[in-house]
């Protein structure tokens, strides 16, 4: 969706990015920038360094990170992954087929985000160690891709958060039919007790499985959860070659197909809605590889999002086949249904540099926003490949992680970001920028925009009404000229903070005003703009 409708011009106090041109009516000498975080040195934070532990596996789909607002307590859980190749390369099947792997799922914490406590739980005993196990077991069965979600609507402390989670069951295959690999929904009171529900949630059609992955989010607007999912049936569509024909190249699962509109087989991103955490919607596809944006074997891995105030911001690991890598790219949504790409094809969050611990795979599930000019970043990394390690051997594959184990390396590292700094519009030194909004409606008195001027650079702003006249003081050389960096600065007028509201007449017996259509003008040079909003004196 890349414009609004009118309701949507009503913007209240939410920030206003610009992600789109929806709330933009005309520019000049201004550009579009993306911005990335930048890495912290230091990484991994978290990796195996546990008698118990085997493969630390931050996959996109395998970890949650999460801020707790009463302690400021940073926590995270992860799974450990303990997969027998040899076995796997003799006997053939998935690789967390119960014959196969073992799936269990860790705890850390961290006070700081820099150091992080992987503490005895007293849950699972194994080898005498009293170790930070807290879900997946021999008795249980393997867990897979748990993400753990704090409810806004529950009620009940026991239940606050709840873990959305495939199960293996001891025994089984992951293909077999019944009880075979199945979803499930565990409650907890602090994401490391777990109850887990006898109640299976169903998706649509697909009962009671669906695809590995799925990244839960809420909807305010709503008031409804959203999960961003696969499809269990994504890769079933007729095929003119048999599934394992691994004589033509390619991974044996992979569907070699391109030419059709939703890529078939591969790996793409779908959308299930629920009021309740248990009954979900048929997954609906929200985003699929786009023949000419993304290369012939580039595929969605999955995709997490974040609801900033008003608008929506996506996550999406892309897989890129031939190289078995994958990095993060950005989309964008009004409504979280409708989603768009933002700067298509360039990574948001990159690889490593050679040699580095993350150089073959970053994963991004979600990060907590916090107050402050910088918010942390904690993302997945590897410096092995996507899967040669764990199909090498199957396939025969001439890559050294294949063989020696040694090679292979999961961990949880750390980039910064401004606050809300995802995406600015910018003009140079060179030649002086404008912005004109579309003409918008809020009730607050108070511009705060967030902003950054270079050297030589500065940011004037006149505010209008809805016939483009310029309001009683609010023009560009009444401006009080910003120069400096800061997320949160209040626009004035020779010094007055105040922004008018003007209410024009209609007449009539039933309307008898319109609404308080305002717009602005911002004009800058060598400056960045990453957003605005408007607040009212008594929150500004």
């Amino acid at each position: 969706m890349s414009q609004l409708d009118a309701t949507q011009l009503v913007i209240g106090d939410t920030p206003q990015f610009f992600f789109d041109d929806g709330l933009i009516e005309e520019v000049q000498h201004v550009t579009r920038r993306l911005h990335r975080p930048v890495s912290v040195d230091g990484s991994p934070f978290i990796q195996r360094d546990r008698p118990w532990e085997h493969v630390p596996y931050f996959s996109s789909v395998d970890w949650s990170l999460w801020r707790d607002p009463k302690t400021q307590r940073l926590h995270c859980t992860y799974t450990d992954l303990n997969v027998d190749r040899e076995r796997l390369a003799r006997k053939g099947g998935a690789f967390i087929d119960w014959a196969n792997g073992r799936l269990r799922v860790c705890y850390a914490y961290s006070d700081d985000g820099f150091e992080w406590v992987k503490p005895p739980l007293g849950l699972v005993h194994e080898s005498g160690h009293d170790t930070n196990i807290i879900l997946g077991s021999e008795a249980y069965g393997s867990v897979w891709g748990l993400s753990v979600f704090d409810d806004p609507l529950e009620h009940d402390p026991s239940r606050r958060y709840k873990g959305f989670h495939v199960m293996v069951p001891p025994g089984y295959a992951v293909a077999s039919d019944e009880p075979g690999a199945h979803v499930r929904v565990g409650y907890s009171p602090d994401g490391i007790r777990w109850t887990v529900s006898d109640d299976r949630p169903t998706v649509g059609r697909t009962g009671t499985r669906i695809g590995d992955s799925a990244q839960p989010a809420f909807d305010p607007g709503t008031g409804t959860y959203l999960l961003f999912t696969r499809h269990p049936w994504m890769s079933l569509a007729p095929r003119s070659r048999p599934l394992h024909a691994t004589e033509l190249g390619g991974h044996p699962t992979w569907d070699a197909s391109a030419g059709a509109a939703n890529r078939r087989g591969r790996r793409r991103i779908y959308l299930s809605e629920s009021r309740d955490y248990l009954h979900w919607s048929e997954p609906r596809l929200i985003l699929a590889p786009d023949p000419l944006l993304d290369n012939i074997d580039d595929s969605f891995y999955s995709m997490s999002a974040m609801w900033l105030g008003g608008q929506w911001i996506g996550f999406v690991q892309v897989f890129h086949m031939v190289e078995n890598t994958l990095d993060v790219q950005l989309v964008h949504s009004r409504d979280g249904r409708n989603w768009q790409r933002l700067f298509p094809g360039q990574a948001w969050l990159p690889l490593g540099p050679p040699g580095s611990w993350n150089q073959f795979y970053t994963s991004l599930p979600r990060f907590p926003a916090v107050d402050g000019p910088e918010w942390l970043v904690f993302h997945g990394g590897s410096k092995s490949h996507h899967d040669w390690w764990i199909h090498g051997q199957e396939e025969g594959l001439d890559a050294p992680e294949a063989w020696d184990m040694n090679l292979v390396g999961f961990g949880l590292g750390l980039a910064r970001l401004r606050k809300f700094g995802f995406v600015s519009l910018d003009a140079d030194r060179m030649r002086e920028g404008m912005i004109l909004t579309q003409p918008w409606v809020a009730p607050g008195d108070r511009l705060v925009i967030n902003a950054a001027c270079g050297p030589e650079g500065y940011i004037k702003v006149e505010a209008l009404d809805v016939h483009d006249r310029v309001l009683p003081g609010r023009g560009r050389d009444d401006c009080d000229i910003f120069t400096g960096d800061a997320i949160a600065h209040t626009v004035t007028w020779r010094s007055d903070p105040r922004l008018p509201v003007d209410i024009p007449s209609l007449g009539g017996e039933v309307y008898t005003h319109r609404l308080p259509h305002r717009r602005l003008r911002f004009i800058l040079r060598d400056a960045q703009l990453y957003s605005f909003r408007i607040e009212s004196a008594a929150t500004a």
